[in-house]
């Protein structure tokens, strides 16, 4: 029954991340950006081993593109390679990491970078607009659209700086952390959920993953709290995730 609940409420998160411009050849972004696009167009079709084919594409042509190993790493978490789906999102923080604090030498390539920013989310918003509004795709909408409101911040903050201080997108740690999860590794993924949250406080799918961690780890206080977290954001907390909880400290006061 444990195995069961937790892995119905651990949240594969769906947002698609916002590509930052790495420092590359001009040119080379945009055409890594074709097999990415067929990458994207086998990923709705669910016809995984094409668009995993698909994004490793766009990775030979650019090596520094976070959204690629990002999509890489949700093909291979829908295929349920696991291991493979946390190094492609390893890889993809890594690189977030990097361009981080980024010190641009003109307004006009910041301004570029970032109308390609905001363009890229707008893009995978619509995307999820025309797809079925389910639970997760209404949570990807939010996740996305929290990112583009605090990258938009962010930039207006840092004009003056001509630096981008973005970090890792919440988006991105909690696929991280889902993906330590199904590996076992509740330490890690702990951490990926707290990053999460770190990063967007309205993070209500990171709350809610923390909140099993907390429970399988024997915190149920913790999880508890969590769980309140999550609402107050607005997130949809699963019933089932409250009744195990509930249940489970009823047996330890037993």
């Amino acid at each position: 029954m444990r195995t069961r609940v937790s892995s119905c409420v651990i949240a594969i998160v769906l947002a698609a991340p916002v590509a930052a411009l790495a420092q590359n050849p001009t040119g080379v972004r945009d055409r890594a950006r074709a097999p990415y696009n067929v990458g994207l167009e086998n990923f709705r079709a669910e016809a995984w081993d094409a668009a995993a084919k698909a994004f490793q594409d766009s990775i030979d042509i650019d090596p520094t593109y976070e959204m690629a190993f990002y999509m890489l790493g949700r093909t291979r978490m829908a295929q349920k390679r696991y291991p493979d789906a946390a190094g492609a999102y390893e890889k993809a923080r890594a690189l977030y990491q990097q361009e981080s604090g980024r010190q641009y030498s003109t307004a006009q390539e910041r301004q570029r970078a970032r109308d390609t920013r905001l363009r890229e989310i707008d893009e995978v918003i619509r995307t999820y607009q025309t797809a079925a509004p389910t639970q997760q795709v209404v949570n990807a909408l939010r996740s996305l659209e929290n990112e583009r409101r605090m990258t938009q911040e962010a930039m207006s903050r840092g004009n003056s700086t001509m630096t981008l201080n973005l970090g890792v997108p919440a988006f991105l740690s909690m696929s991280l952390g889902s993906a330590y999860f199904r590996m076992g590794n509740l330490a890690s993924a702990e951490t990926e959920y707290k990053a999460a949250i770190a990063a967007d406080p309205k993070a209500g799918e990171a709350y809610s993953n923390l909140a099993v961690v907390y429970m399988e780890t024997g915190r149920l206080s913790d999880a508890e709290k969590s769980l309140e977290a999550a609402e107050k954001v607005g997130f949809r907390v699963n019933p089932a995730l409250k009744e195990e909880i509930k249940n489970r400290r009823k047996a330890w006061t037993h």
